[in-house]
């Protein structure tokens, strides 16, 4: 698989925290990620291309269409430790594509930027509605666990976390950094923007960065609508953007 790496800036950061989210079920990372590149105004560091990803262009609103890629955001704290944040138009659509991109990705904040710690974004899929969804969390090793378990998360006894939402925390403990997985609670039916904003809260107290999440439901809710109205349109659902509808405890 071929992989292309564009760099777009080269800032100095300070000892930043790599927080990944990825299109999944629910959108539960994707949505969040998008949220804190918006909300903090993050700037881009490295776009990646790949024929691992899907072969097809996105088209943009204007009507200009592109590849299909993964991308690195930065964002500098004056507070704490800076931020990189982890995004993608879409997931790899094989196995092996999924394990070379999420090195490259590792390899990358790790030699470029000496990066130690990581964060996943994901969901954890019960196929049943929750007013007041939970977080489950996972770790690279048990002093992290007993760190996020303090902070309110649920540990995970067991199970397994598929895609790069998951194979990139394994990744990162191979290559010596440390970190987490935090899994929104959804139904994976719709979008989910209320489970994103739950996985945002516990973010924010586990990086000690305030991130206000009021507007993510809307924007699940308006994410929805445009799919809805494209299936009415179509007849059929074959959006790269849908959100996939996984069996129940599914976690992605």
């Amino acid at each position: 698989m071929k992989v292309q790496l564009v760099s777009l800036s080269k800032p100095s950061l300070n000892d930043p925290i790599l927080i990944c989210g990825l299109p999944g079920a629910a959108f539960v990372g994707k949505f969040a990620i998008d949220h804190l590149i918006t909300e903090l105004a993050a700037k881009p560091l490295l776009e990646l291309y790949s024929d691992g990803l899907p072969p097809q262009v996105v088209v943009g609103q204007d009507g200009s269409a592109a590849l299909m890629s993964n991308g690195l955001y930065f964002w500098e704290n004056e507070e704490g430790k800076d931020l990189i944040f982890y995004t993608a138009d879409a997931q790899p659509t094989t196995p092996e594509s999924e394990y070379i991109l999420s090195e490259k990705v590792i390899d990358f904040v790790v030699e470029e930027y000496k990066s130690k710690e990581l964060v996943t974004l994901g969901a954890y899929v019960t196929g049943a509605y929750s007013s007041s969804p939970k977080v489950y969390a996972a770790a690279t090793d048990s002093r992290c666990a007993r760190i996020i378990e303090d902070l309110g998360c649920t540990l995970m006894g067991g199970g397994a976390i598929t895609g790069m939402n998951g194979l990139l925390l394994g990744m990162a403990k191979l290559k010596g950094m440390s970190g987490f997985s935090l899994l929104g609670e959804t139904s994976g039916y719709s979008f989910d923007g209320k489970a994103s904003g739950v996985v945002l809260k516990y973010l924010g107290k586990l990086i000690g960065v305030n991130i206000k999440p009021e507007k993510l439901e809307k924007r699940a809710i308006d994410a929805q609508e445009v799919l809805n109205a494209i299936d009415r349109t179509s007849g059929q659902r074959d959006s790269p953007t849908q959100p996939e509808l996984k069996r129940p405890n599914y976690i992605s």
